[in-house]
């Protein structure tokens, strides 16, 4: 089995126009390498906005994505909640996020895009998430990993937290389906890996430091608990706006969150998770946003690089 992996999307209408081009560019991208299922680990949209929403539903129904055999999605932060746009924005935020109604926004993402929660051999009752599907023989389960606004804890609304409720739900779905299958992937939005920062810039460390505070993922030891009692092979996830694969605690990850807002400019990123009866192999392929060039690399044991010209 072929997974594509994208992430943080980040598509808005008004401040980021150009980012429905990259996506359908990334997607078409992709498609090109027939994979058999793509995961989207949250960050759909940039301010939750319905039209934008309703402009990527169009968008997986055209290409042939908008079914559960097809896709997976997990909604994001800014799926709810949205995100400041204009310095000024930083300062009344808070307040917009406070008048958000959490659960009519799950509510809503799910409907927008129900299609692809259907046929699941587990949905939590009255809502979304969390959810599982078995695939070729492949348990993928998706999770909403975010937080609700707290003026103390979630001054931003970008923390991320797996309740009680959930992780328990979590628990019943690894411990009835775990072992049915040949592969257990697990996706997130929240990052898992240790944020690491310049220590010489007293500047940037500030802000850094804010960032590390108002985007981390709480209670993450029981989740890696369970990861090990499980056997979880893969753990796919974005927010930290990179795609890169990393080890913790003898647990596989795989960020997506640089697919089209990555460290540079105009490169678009697509992770391949290749499922084999031997093992996972992960492949990141980045290309520029102007086709011109494609630069593809195999990440992990016996790495490669290609360079194509005029990829088209």
């Amino acid at each position: 089995m072929k997974i594509a992996h994208i992430s943080d999307i980040h598509l808005t209408s008004f401040f980021k126009k150009n980012n429905l081009e990259k996506t359908k560019q990334l997607l078409k991208y992709a498609l090109r390498h027939k994979f058999d299922h793509m995961i989207i680990s949250g960050d759909l949209t940039n301010n939750a906005d319905q039209e934008d929403f309703e402009t990527l539903r169009e968008l997986f129904r055209n290409l042939g994505l908008l079914h559960s055999d097809r896709l997976s999605l997990v909604i994001g932060n800014h799926d709810i909640f949205g995100g400041p746009q204009t310095a000024e924005d930083v300062f009344t935020f808070p307040e917009k996020c406070k008048s958000v109604d959490y659960d009519k926004k799950i509510n809503e993402f799910g409907d927008y895009y129900s299609e692809v929660f259907e046929n699941c051999v587990y949905r939590a009752k009255g809502s979304y998430f969390p959810y599982a599907k078995i695939l070729d023989d492949n348990l993928i389960t998706g999770l909403n990993s975010i937080a609700r606004y707290s003026k103390i804890k979630n001054p931003f609304a970008s923390n991320g937290e797996i309740t009680l409720e959930d992780f328990n739900r979590l628990t019943d779905i690894l411990n009835k389906y775990g072992n049915k299958c040949s592969r257990r992937i697990l996706i997130f939005h929240h990052h898992f890996h240790k944020m690491k920062f310049e220590k010489n810039n007293t500047y940037k460390s500030f802000w850094d430091n804010i960032e590390k505070q108002t985007m981390k993922l709480r209670k993450k030891k029981r989740l890696f608990q369970l990861f090990k009692m499980y056997n979880v092979d893969l753990v796919s996830h974005g927010h930290i706006h990179e795609s890169k694969e990393y080890y913790r605690k003898g647990i596989r990850f795989l960020n997506g969150g640089g697919s089209l807002i990555g460290p540079v400019k105009d490169e678009l990123v697509v992770n391949f998770v290749n499922i084999k009866h031997s093992g996972i192999n992960v492949e990141i392929h980045k290309i520029l946003s102007d086709s011109s060039v494609l630069v593809e690399d195999k990440i992990g044991e016996n790495s490669l690089e290609l360079l194509a010209v005029n990829e088209n």
